[in-house]
């Protein structure tokens, strides 16, 4: 396939084939997925049906090892060979160069272009078979543009041996088009690669063969052989090739291909190593749980795979021109002859401009403008730890400005430990310590394992123990009575409010008489959370912590990352309702949860997002899934998101542009000023437009992890930026200190309020007006589809409020 017409000519023609449910060809990947209902004979029709586009067509992970890219360079060398002498003869006389007679130098021109159309048949061979078929291509372009000229040229050839001089031949164009096609699809193929070069890359790190132990024999067996219950050996510098369990030894591995964290980390015997990690040092015999294809890392390249040739929402457009595309201009292009021939009397002239229509529409610029971004935003996503299941999940993420945050293992670790002890001094803490130590060790309860481990192991002797629901748990312990548990276990009052506060959980321990101490619990703050919600409100996106957590922990956590917003003690169809509340208000909302009791508002947001960390019926219902389970990635996900689809805008815009532009100017629009262009230049501009497309879109894989990058130089990569924080970037006429300024901007605290009743931008203008008198604020940024305002600076949170109430509207935290 060379052009996005190939790609729908595909799909027309498979589609219409009885029982094809569903057919979709991705140009970038060069993969076609169908969906039918019939045995493997239908599967022959399908692969018929192709086959007699002109195409070749293999089992997807079957086609054999094929440069496409070296293919074109030995083409179009060929081709140069014979053109640069065919060069001589057409246009040596306009420098002076000795030259034969007419009829002479007609036939060598002849002789040398008939080797260049030999050299260049596959444009022929395909773009006829694609007409005939009644889906043209671009190949059916430039077949009809170099033959047409080819046999023009003829005619004129053959008049000039009879005697009839006077015409011009085309001998030259017909061979440059091919070359210069040849040579813009050969550049073109290796911008591609470079796009596709992160998924590459994960494809190379796999392995091909494992070593595998057999009783007290070991033997390099291929990957794809290694199945589950198998054992396999690994030493320093190895890959694992499949997902295990460590049965001996030990070793550190580096997870970053799986994880995106650089850190190795130590293994040892229980352990899992996941396929696709790097043994740094060790050795070590793991038991293999899955096979090669079942793997993580096998899973990984599949969702990356599957995202880069899946079709975005936009791109729906830019196939149904491409679509019609070719017929349309090559309507265009006989019109033109017509048009200039009746005009201006001149055939070489008509013919001229007729030829230059032809080569220099570019369908493929049209076709390309989204999947080459698409596959390098999936390949560059797979890199820093980011996996975008489809291209149209890639879209929407683009437009989020809401983000509803689980709190537990999305926002904290997961991991409960205890916070302080307070004990009231009637027993000693060490004797605390052994008596719920014993207590705990009898709880089922998922905090009782924390607190053993703030305790240690002590030795004491349980009678009984009995465990009430909600509540906690009654031990009798050497002849004692005991409480561990919330207040509702105790046998008298007591007062929580304190502590609820700051958001910690309660255990308290007691006897039957009065309470002896207590625990508080808090669950760690997942590192780089706060600086990932600054980075997002900056950006104008909201925040609100949904969790299914009590009020006060809410609080406390949504304080401590800078959330504004909570909704707390959420049943998981309430995240799902709160997910379509925003929705309602015409907000696009991704959640970002982890667990099974998220898999609701996954689901119902515009787009879920996955902690890897989490759940398989987390990451099965998400769209998105980082990897590693690291918070910052959230940022990278929506930042890389926005900045492919600022690509792709780009691409797209310059498709239709390109084309609105060029297709006049190629049929002589600017003649009359001295501005034409001949076929071979219209040529050079067809694949200089597909190059600048692919070359645009090359841009992507200089994303850097964003808040990484803010890390270590206290500002944003450009290049990792989305399109609202374009206002942040210096624009070259700037003196040092306005950007000084700016940067300090960026690291002030900020509020966002929700504003009701702004219907236009003169309401936003009077809003962002009355919120910048409010004393203390250094900067306002309004967004009238959100509905939000964004305030920067020291101001108290009710004189923002204030402010907008006077301006007439009315405003909430």
């Amino acid at each position: 396939m060379t052009c996005s017409a190939c790609s729908a000519g595909i799909e027309k023609r498979v589609g219409k084939i009885e029982g094809v449910e569903e057919v979709s060809v991705s140009l970038t990947d060069r993969s076609m997925t169908v969906s039918f209902s019939g045995e493997e004979e239908k599967e022959t029709e399908i692969f018929a049906a192709v086959r007699d586009l002109g195409y070749s067509v293999f089992p997807y992970g079957e086609a054999p090892k094929f440069s496409e890219a070296r293919n074109l360079k030995r083409r179009f060398f060929l081709s140069l060979a014979f053109l640069i002498p065919l060069l001589y003869f057409s246009m040596g006389k306009m420098l002076s160069f000795p030259q034969p007679v007419a009829a002479i130098s007609f036939s060598v021109q002849l002789v040398l272009a008939l080797a260049v159309s030999v050299i260049g048949r596959a444009f022929y061979s395909r773009g006829v078979r694609a007409l005939l078929k009644g889906v043209p291509n671009m190949d059916s372009l430039v077949a009809l543009a170099s033959f047409s000229s080819l046999c023009y040229s003829v005619v004129v050839t053959i008049l000039t041996f009879a005697g009839k001089s006077g015409y011009m031949v085309f001998y030259e164009s017909s061979a440059m088009v091919l070359t210069l096609v040849t040579l813009g699809k050969f550049l073109e193929e290796k911008s591609k690669a470079r796009t596709g070069g992160e998924i590459e890359k994960l494809v190379r790190l796999m392995p091909q063969t494992a070593c595998v132990r057999e009783g007290e024999e070991e033997k390099t067996v291929p990957v794809a052989s290694v199945d589950a219950g198998k054992e396999v050996v690994l030493r320093t510098g190895d890959r694992v090739p499949v997902d295990g369990v460590i049965s001996f030894g030990a070793c550190f591995a580096d997870e970053s291909t799986i994880t995106g964290e650089n850190l190795a980390v130590e293994r040892t015997v229980g352990e899992k190593l996941l396929s696709g990690s790097r043994i740094v040092s060790g050795y070590a015999i793991m038991k293999a749980e899955r096979s090669a294809d079942e793997s993580t890392f096998a899973r990984i390249v599949e969702t990356v795979k599957t995202a880069a040739a899946s079709k975005a929402p936009v791109q729906r457009v830019a196939d149904k021109i491409a679509g019609v595309f070719v017929p349309v201009v090559s309507g265009l292009a006989l019109v033109t002859f017509v048009l200039w021939l009746i005009l201006s009397k001149n055939v070489d002239l008509a013919f001229k401009y007729g030829v230059s229509v032809l080569v220099i529409s570019c369908p493929c610029a049209l076709g390309l403008a989204t999947p080459v971004a698409v596959m390098a935003a999936a390949g560059k996503g797979a890199s820093v730890g980011v996996l975008y299941k489809d291209a149209a999940s890639l879209e929407t993420l683009s437009k989020v400005n809401l983000v509803l945050l689980d709190k537990t293992a999305t926002v904290t670790e997961g991991k409960p430990e205890v916070a302080s002890f307070i004990n009231f001094g009637v027993l000693p803490s060490e004797e605390i310590f052994r008596l719920a130590y014993a207590a705990e060790d009898r709880s089922s309860h998922p905090l009782a394992s924390c607190i053993k481990a703030y305790c240690g192991k002590g030795k004491a002797s349980v009678d009984s123990f009995e465990y009430v629901v909600g509540k906690g748990g009654i031990a009798v312990i050497e002849g004692k009575t005991y409480y561990i548990g919330n207040a509702a276990l105790l046998p008298y009052p007591t007062d929580e409010s304190a502590v609820a506060a700051n958001g910690g959980t309660i255990v308290y321990f007691g006897d039957e008489r009065q309470l002896l101490a207590y625990f508080v619990i808090r669950d760690t703050i997942k590192e780089g959370a706060k600086q990932t919600v600054e980075l997002l409100t900056e950006r104008a996106i909201r925040c609100v912590l949904c969790t299914g957590d009590k009020e006060s922990a809410a609080r406390a956590v949504g304080e401590e990352i800078g959330v504004q917003e909570i909704r707390a003690e959420t049943m998981p169809n309430e995240k799902a309702e709160i997910a379509k509340e925003f929705k309602a208000q015409g907000l696009v909302v991704a959640m970002t949860g982890d667990g099974v009791n998220d898999a609701p508002a996954l689901k119902s947001a515009d787009v879920g997002i996955a902690m890897g960390s989490g759940t398989d019926v987390a990451i099965d219902s998400a769209d998105v899934v980082l990897r590693s389970g690291d918070i910052r990635s959230l940022a990278d996900a929506i930042f890389l998101a926005k900045k492919t689809f600022r690509v792709i805008k780009g691409n797209l815009f310059w498709a239709f542009f390109y084309n609105v532009i060029a297709i006049p100017v190629a049929a002589g629009a600017l003649s009359s000023l001295g501005v034409s262009l001949t076929p071979s230049i219209s040529a050079a501009a067809m694949s200089l437009s597909s190059l600048f497309v692919v070359t645009n879109a090359l841009r992507i894989n200089g994303y850097k992890k964003i808040l990484s990058e803010r890390e270590k130089t206290g500002t944003i990569d450009p290049e990792s930026e989305c399109a609202c924080e374009k206002e942040f970037e210096p624009n070259g006429t700037e003196d040092a200190e306005k950007e000084e300024e700016k940067m300090c901007f960026k690291k002030q605290p900020s509020v966002v309020l929700n504003v009701e009743g702004m219907m236009c931008e003169h309401c936003s203008a009077r809003v962002e007006k009355a919120l910048s008198a409010v004393p203390g604020v250094t900067k306002v940024k309004v967004d009238l589809a959100a509905k939000t305002a964004t305030v920067f600076g020291s101001a108290e949170k009710e004189a923002l409020v204030a402010a907008v109430t006077d301006a007439g509207y009315k405003a909430s935290l």
